[in-house]
């Protein structure tokens, strides 16, 4: 689903707002160039939607952590991830997309990928592995990596859209998103398993999913989460064009450039 997704930790939680168990996040900072610090909604106007942010740029803040209600009441700073899953050969490949139900508070009948956010302490790869497993309920993941440096994704849901026309609900989104590629293990995607906030799936290309950002914008959830998607796309595209060139180039070819370091991938934990 999206940067919101369905919240079933397994790690640390506590009462929300309504009674209910809410898992906790982390709390983080992020540093600006001149000095400033961003923590919560408030204050980070300087700060631009899908803005890159650097590793060295984020630290926890003093160890906080929090319901996740708690940190969309305020739009306080946390992690989380956002993973295009992948089937099929480089050059044929599709996505997988999930239509979240009609029942849940935030983005109803909304499309749009997996995600999660991360648990307290929790690195980039583990959140994935993570999703993958609660909200796909399949265990083998054969390959992933990421997809150019985490961004941060600012949405007032209020007054971007996204609460289905709730005016007695207010969410802040200020999350460190980073972008992941999936592909599971042969014959995963037969054993797929999703929970209630999903109504449908289905495996679309990347042509289908430009022409839904293009013509059928009412589809996903609000602006914000469309223009994540549309960074996203290109993203996977580029991704996609270096699997396919790696078969074209044979296993020794991929092996030496492997060794040698020319297929290294930077390193994305917090």
């Amino acid at each position: 689903l999206l940067p919101l997704l369905s919240l079933s930790y397994p790690h640390a939680s506590a009462v929300g707002r309504e009674g209910a168990q809410e898992p906790l996040v982390e709390l983080y900072q992020l540093s600006l160039p001149g000095g400033a610090v961003v923590r919560e909604w408030v204050g980070s106007e300087a700060v631009a939607h899908l803005r890159p942010i650097p590793a060295d740029s984020l630290a926890p803040n003093a160890g906080a952590k929090v319901p996740i209600g708690a940190a969309h009441d305020r739009g306080l700073l946390h992690r989380g991830v956002w993973i295009g899953v992948l089937r099929g050969p480089a050059t044929e490949a599709e996505l997988l997309l999930l239509q979240r139900s009609d029942r849940v508070v935030t983005c109803p009948t909304a499309w749009g990928l997996v995600g999660e956010h991360s648990a307290p302490s929790e690195a980039w790869e583990s959140t994935v592995r993570r999703a993958v497993r609660e909200e796909l309920g399949v265990v083998d993941i054969a390959s992933l990596g990421p997809l150019g440096v985490p961004v941060l994704f600012k949405s007032n849901y209020s007054r971007d859209g996204g609460l289905g026309g709730r005016r007695d609900r207010t969410k802040l989104d200020l999350q460190v998103t980073a972008l992941y590629w999936v592909r599971l293990a042969e014959g995963a995607e037969t054993r797929l398993r999703f929970d209630a906030e999903v109504a449908r799936w289905r495996w679309a290309s990347t042509e289908a999913v430009r022409a839904m950002l293009a013509r059928e914008r009412s589809r996903l959830c609000n602006d914000k989460i469309r223009t994540l998607l549309d960074h996203a796309v290109p993203l996977l595209e580029a991704h996609l064009a270096e699997e396919a060139a790696g078969r074209r180039l044979g296993p020794g070819e991929r092996r030496r450039r492997r060794y040698s370091g020319e297929d290294r991938s930077r390193r994305l934990d917090v």
